[in-house]
């Protein structure tokens, strides 16, 4: 009897045991064996040989691989998150949120697409995966308008999308509102933003509505050029030390950080530069995330409930899931199979001002 072991794959520093294994112990097919330890094997398999065949799947440690059951029936019960960036702790925590949502109904993978990714072929290594339904963060418009028309998808934090897949949004306009009355109110006439890349829809919402509220109140958003980073507190110092210089240079008095990670690297900055936050300058940022209430001076931001927004994220896409991606057509040309119109299925999650020691009134 020829042994089947040389072609295993090591797991955990040792071969996995597999089906191909079993059967060749046993004397038996690879069908058999998938019958014996689906326990389908009444009726079609002898009680000797089905004993048989535990016996060696007992003795060699055979476990039946899930994922491969699943996308060898083509019911794979899995879902990806997809996010712009695995160290951005927002997101962590949003993930966090869909996978306590969707339990153990599902499996969660997660994906990152590459910086200057196609958006097509983002959408294409989610079909190759052969999911049940994804989850797709704070998506660039190229990618809204070529996400999967046959995969159940739910997006999150995508303000400002007129049709497409449902949605759940942070209503990142109203907080970009409150942040730029707060500094209005301090008496802030020249206010910069420190841009992110890349430049997705949320990010734009966020400049939009703080240069038209701060000119609503009499105070211009001053462009500087090299205040712009990827998410990252180390690239944003980097940027920071190099735009200083035209920053003062130019009269501004805050800093609104398109993430907390951004405003993290200027407060860096600033230490090392001898710029006295807030007295000095103001500094406030994006998300609230957990650090922020403990660097010096602590974070003035407005609070997304990243949580929230997963949880309820993966509700909506369970419910989508399980009415088999059907739903009711999307309106136009955002529709097709796993889409319902974006005025029934969007929901707009609150958000709120958390005014802490790096903001004050501006300098003269």
């Amino acid at each position: 009897m020829t042994s089947a072991t040389s072609d295993r794959e090591p797991i955990a520093g040792r071969a996995r045991v597999r089906a191909a294994d079993v059967a060749s112990a046993a004397g038996v097919s690879i069908s058999t064996v998938s019958l014996v330890v689906n326990d389908k094997w009444e009726g079609r398999v002898a009680v000797d040989t089905v004993a048989r065949v535990r016996a060696e799947v007992d003795r060699l440690g055979y476990v039946v691989d899930e994922s491969a059951r699943r996308l060898a029936t083509g019911g794979a019960a899995a879902v990806a998150v997809v996010t712009p960036a695995f160290t951005n702790p927002f997101y962590a925590r949003v993930s966090l949120g869909a996978a306590a949502a969707l339990g153990e109904a599902f499996q969660v993978v997660f994906s990152v697409p590459e910086v200057g990714d196609d958006p097509v072929a983002t959408v294409e290594r989610l079909r190759g995966l052969r999911l049940a339904g994804a989850l797709v963060a704070a998506p660039s418009s190229e990618l809204l308008q070529v996400l999967a028309r046959d995969l159940p998808t739910v997006v999150l934090d995508a303000p400002g999308s007129a049709a497409g897949p449902p949605r759940v949004d942070l209503d990142v306009a109203d907080g970009a509102a409150q942040l730029a009355s707060h500094l209005v109110d301090l008496g802030h006439r020249r206010v910069a933003f420190f841009r992110a890349t890349p430049e997705t829809e949320t990010f734009r919402v966020r400049h939009a509505s703080l240069a038209a509220r701060l000119a609503d109140g009499g105070a211009d958003l001053v462009a500087i050029d090299r205040l712009v980073s990827d998410v990252d507190p180390g690239a944003a110092h980097v940027a920071a030390l190099a735009s200083m210089p035209a920053v003062i240079d130019a009269g501004v008095t805050a800093v609104v950080c398109a993430t907390d990670l951004h405003a993290y690297g200027l407060l860096r900055a600033c230490a090392e530069r001898g710029v006295a936050v807030p007295s000095t300058m103001s500094v406030a940022g994006f998300d609230d995330q957990p650090l922020s209430a403990y660097v010096s001076p602590s974070l003035t931001t407005v609070a997304f409930p990243a949580d929230e927004l997963g949880r309820e994220a993966g509700r909506m896409l369970a419910d989508l899931i399980a009415r088999g991606a059907g739903g009711e057509p999307a309106d136009g040309p955002g529709g097709g199979p796993g889409h319902r119109s974006s005025a029934l299925a969007t929901r707009v999650l609150p958000v709120s001002l958390v005014v802490r020691g790096s903001t004050g009134p501006a300098s003269r």
